[in-house]
């Protein structure tokens, strides 16, 4: 097992696409800094603040597509958390990380490694729990890395820098962690299940890009006409658990989250695991 989590990992790390999506992150993270800056100076010399003010998620105001908007208000120092928060909200590390999963997961079969090695294991469901751990810790460098660039992006386009609230950085950045790792699980299930690069890849744009939303309304009219009223299935699944958590989480907040990662996680770690011990490699 150790080993085959080794060769998974020195995949990942030989993998291009892997800096590629880096290069690109922090390119992104430059040009949004620089955006959100002179939003932020439109803002105050217009002193706009009850026209723009940003409102807390809530299911009524997710929009299909990404938008970044920043949460600072007119008088306040625009803070490392700020930006990150904004990005997060816009599906950016959503995007980039779901894009690579894509990529990684299908990468193997293409190049007949999964064929060369999967005779070799006793037992199948050793390399979809490696891969797991080889996208697990692809999803914290990431994120990690997302959140030291953008204190780097602060301090060249602003001049100074601010963290912002250690303890809410802290609380929504390990649930966001957790949020963006299932959501990579789901990608990585549907790669695995399809065996087919684009449609794989379509579908996990279309999910980190709120597409779902408009799926996630027909059920819920469909179950709010036998009944059931004010059931919004948007707050049981990642993507709405991504959209729908505020800047200053409560504890409670963090633990309803983590719970729908780990039910999630779980889910797609045993179905990948069942399709790929049944399927003809």
């Amino acid at each position: 097992m150790l080993n085959i989590i080794k060769m998974d990992l020195y995949r990942m790390l030989k993998t291009k696409s892997m800096y590629v999506i880096w290069i690109v992150l922090a390119a992104i993270l430059l040009i949004t800094t620089s955006l959100c800056k002179t939003d932020y100076e439109l803002l105050t010399e217009k002193d706009a603040m009850k026209q723009e003010q940003v409102t807390e998620p809530a299911v009524d105001n997710i929009n299909v597509g990404m938008m970044v908007t920043l949460p600072t208000e007119p008088g306040e120092k625009v803070t490392v958390y700020d930006i990150f928060f904004a990005n997060s909200q816009g599906k950016l590390y959503a995007l980039l990380l779901v894009i690579f999963t894509v990529l990684f997961s299908t990468a193997d079969i293409s190049s007949g490694y999964i064929k060369n090695i999967g005779g070799q294991v006793r037992n199948r469901g050793t390399l979809i729990f490696s891969r797991a751990i080889a996208l697990a810790v692809f999803t914290v460098l990431t994120m990690a890395g997302a959140f030291l660039f953008q204190a780097a992006a602060n301090g060249i386009v602003f001049g100074e820098l601010e963290w912002g609230n250690t303890k809410a950085i802290l609380s929504y950045f390990v649930t966001e962690l957790a949020l963006h790792y299932a959501l990579v699980l789901i990608c990585m299930a549907i790669a695995i299940v399809l065996k087919n690069n684009v449609i794989s890849m379509v579908i996990a744009v279309c999910l980190s890009m709120n597409v779902m939303t408009i799926v996630y309304g027909v059920i819920n009219s469909a179950i709010q006409k036998i009944g059931i009223q004010d059931f919004q299935i948007y707050k049981y699944t990642i993507t709405g658990k991504l959209s729908l958590l505020p800047m200053n989480p409560s504890g409670n907040e963090c633990l309803a989250a983590f719970g729908v990662a780990i039910v999630f996680i779980v889910m797609m770690i045993s179905v990948s695991n069942v399709v790929f011990q049944k399927r003809d490699i």
